[in-house]
């Protein structure tokens, strides 16, 4: 078992949302959804199966949903576990609250970018003879964004943005607080 599939079951939340955010996104814009895994063993740890979306702007919707539900998701906890460590109550659950916050929020924000998969899909669009030239152009640039992800996932650059998505709230509300 490698060290990224092991980070992976261990942060299993993130992977389940970032599949919902795929599924969600399909829904919302009409697209049919044909099957969900949300976590399994295996490669990929989960997928979503969907029709082919009527236009390219979709499918970059469907490709990136993630990255602004988990990012979203992974603040929202963030903030509220910090809310609840400066509350007065529950005082003898406060450093489990805390840790298990904290392990909830990073595992969202850990699996917001966007997967080689999603990459892949949205490639097939810009080498298909079906897809016209200025939806390629708009296709195009995101696949390069999603693989520059990608090769910063090499070095662990979706840690580093999951550990800054995490200290964003308690650094928000220490500066407000004073």
């Amino acid at each position: 078992m490698t060290a990224r599939l092991i980070v992976s079951l261990m942060t299993f939340p993130g992977v389940v949302l970032h599949e919902y955010a795929h599924a969600w996104a399909c829904r919302r814009l009409g697209i049919r959804v044909l099957k969900v895994c949300y976590l399994r063993l295996g490669n990929p740890l989960g997928y979503v199966l969907h029709e082919q979306p009527e236009y390219a702007v979709q499918h970059i919707m469907v490709a990136v949903a993630p990255f602004f539900v988990s990012t979203a998701a992974a603040l929202a906890v963030s903030l509220l576990v910090s809310l609840f460590a400066t509350s007065p109550t529950a005082a003898e659950f406060k450093d489990l609250a805390v840790l298990v916050g904290a392990w909830l929020s990073f595992s969202m924000a850990l699996h917001a970018f966007p997967s080689s998969g999603d990459g892949d899909a949205l490639w097939k669009d810009v080498a298909s003879p079906d897809v016209g030239f200025f939806a390629k152009l708009l296709l195009a640039p995101v696949v390069g964004l999603i693989r520059l992800c990608q090769a910063g996932a090499a070095v662990w650059l979706h840690a580093l943005f999951a550990m800054a998505v995490v200290a964003l709230p308690p650094v928000m509300l220490v500066a407000i607080m004073g």
